[in-house]
């Protein structure tokens, strides 16, 4: 058996992030952390290296989504 795919949600709703975990996790995906800033999600990643993002792009913070994600092809 395959080990589960490790997804990070990165979303600054806890509600709506609490929820897709929820969901993710009922269908036997891992989540590895719930994190609500772009800056946070870098360092979680490095450390974490999860399979997934699931990336909002309207985030609170000093850097968006979208330069998050270019951050995160970067490294």
């Amino acid at each position: 058996m395959n080990p589960p795919l490790k997804i990070l949600i990165v979303e600054d709703e806890m509600i709506i992030a609490a929820n897709i975990s929820l969901q993710l996790t009922s269908l036997g995906y891992e989540v590895t952390g719930i994190i609500p800033r772009g800056e946070e999600a870098l360092l979680h990643i490095k450390q974490h290296q999860p399979d997934m993002v699931l990336l909002d792009i309207n985030l609170k913070g000093k850097i968006d989504g979208i330069e998050t994600a270019l951050l995160m092809l970067q490294d």
